[in-house]
């Protein structure tokens, strides 16, 4: 049984004459009739009772399963103009990126856009940094974070994120970036010993002797809170993940001036079907 089946048989308990139902649906009569005997040994009922020059007279099961082929056809058409709107945007965006990013502000950036687009469904896909251009397209992700600007096949790399680096210390812990000495007395504590943001922000840049290490731990959040819970303890992390932590005076944050920006960069499917929402990550959205 088709769709057109269902149309048939409502057309014809609002008209019961062949002739005039089968020229509106542009069928001869003979091709209706062999249509709708078909359909009534199918579905082992009888519809319609033949009355000659007078037309059809339905049975007592004709106006309830018209009743039920109308149901039908109005989720189907409503189904069909909707996964037509869709094409032009769809109801699923993936995005990869580092935990913390989308946490503090992509998760935000989310919240104050999402009544805007009602019917659309974000997924996120946590990922280190070094690992999100090979996850973007591994997952088949619409868009991803990424640290440096990356020529991937088939996506556009644009800035979405300014972020500020500087030294996170205990909130009664005063940092003077001028004084060697005092930063060597703090209590220091790093992501890891192998993507260290103190080595890369403090001893390379500053020129900094390497301070005494009390403590790796891969996890800017636990990084925070150590930092919170131990005096004349400090790290280096972005502003963007101790800022909650900031404002409620546990922890002191100390820029590292001109060289404490990082740019990162928002890769996405060329002629992607999230013209909108792209636009508003790129722009009013995040930055």
């Amino acid at each position: 049984m088709e769709l057109f089946d269902l149309e048939i048989i409502q057309a014809l308990i609002q008209d019961p004459h062949i002739s005039r139902v089968a020229q509106r649906l542009r069928l001869s009569q003979s091709a209706l009739s062999k249509r709708l005997q078909n359909l009534e040994e199918t579905l082992g009922i009888k519809l319609f009772e033949r009355k000659g020059p007078r037309g059809l007279e339905p049975t007592f099961a004709a106006p309830e399963l018209a009743q039920l082929s109308e149901q039908i056809l109005t989720a189907w058409n409503s189904g069909l103009q909707k996964a037509k709107r869709h094409m032009d945007e769809p109801v699923h965006f993936g995005m990869v990126g580092p935990q913390i990013f989308m946490r503090e502000i992509i998760l935000p950036w989310w919240t104050r856009v999402s009544p805007s687009y009602p019917e659309l469904t974000l997924e996120v896909h946590i990922s280190a940094l070094t690992r999100v251009s090979f996850d973007l397209v591994q997952a088949g992700m619409d868009v991803g974070i990424l640290e440096h600007k990356e020529d991937l096949e088939d996506f556009i790399c644009k800035p979405i994120f300014t972020e500020t680096w500087g030294i996170v210390s205990h909130g009664r812990t005063k940092v003077n970036l001028d004084s060697t000495e005092s930063l060597k007395k703090l209590t220091w504590g790093a992501l890891s010993s192998q993507n260290n943001p103190v080595d890369e922000w403090l001893v390379r840049r500053q020129k900094m002797p390497p301070p005494f290490y009390r403590l790796y731990w891969n996890d800017l959040t636990a990084m925070v809170n150590w930092v919170s819970e131990t005096p004349n303890s400090a790290t280096v992390l972005p502003l963007h993940a101790c800022q909650s932590a900031i404002e409620q005076d546990k922890v002191q944050f100390t820029s590292l001036g001109k060289d404490s920006k990082r740019v990162l960069y928002l890769a996405y499917r060329q002629n992607h079907p999230h013209r909108k929402i792209i636009q508003d990550l790129l722009g009013a959205g995040v930055l």
